[in-house]
């Protein structure tokens, strides 16, 4: 009895501990942040989404012989929106801060529900951001 017992606590202290080390580093699967952005090699920002997160451009359909369908959300830059997927081809990774991808579920509830695709959201780099990281380069 002894055993079991101090084997049961051995197990509750040591698997919590093994999940809160294992998460640590998880990224998020909706975000790309400027550091994967500029290890990605990625000319614009479609290209970088393409290369890091694809999934953030297709859709999983339920019930369907096609596992993947391409979605078209809607793009927003600094919290304006913009237009679609092809606007995201103009945006030149040096100048983006962080991509997230809103589900249509979250878009909807959030932003009502002529976003059935989703959104991108794209922050951009301030000028000053970009010169430090110019700067830094050239060193």
């Amino acid at each position: 009895m002894w055993t079991t017992a101090s084997r049961l606590i051995g197990a509750i202290v040591v698997f919590p501990a093994f999940f809160a080390c294992a998460s640590g580093g998880a990224r998020d699967p909706n975000v790309i942040t400027a550091p994967e952005l500029a290890r990605s090699g990625a000319a614009n920002a479609y290209d970088a989404i393409r290369r890091l997160r694809p999934d953030m451009l297709r859709s999983r359909t339920t019930g369907a012989q096609i596992f993947f369908a391409v979605r078209n959300p809607a793009v927003a830059v600094d919290n304006t929106l913009v237009g679609g997927l092809d606007v995201l081809r103009t945006l030149d990774v040096e100048h983006v801060a962080r991509i997230e991808s809103v589900s249509p579920w979250l878009a909807a509830k959030r932003y009502g529900s002529t976003f059935g695709d989703g959104i991108v959201l794209v922050t951009q780099r301030s000028d000053e951001e970009i010169a430090r990281s110019l700067t830094a380069r050239t060193r």
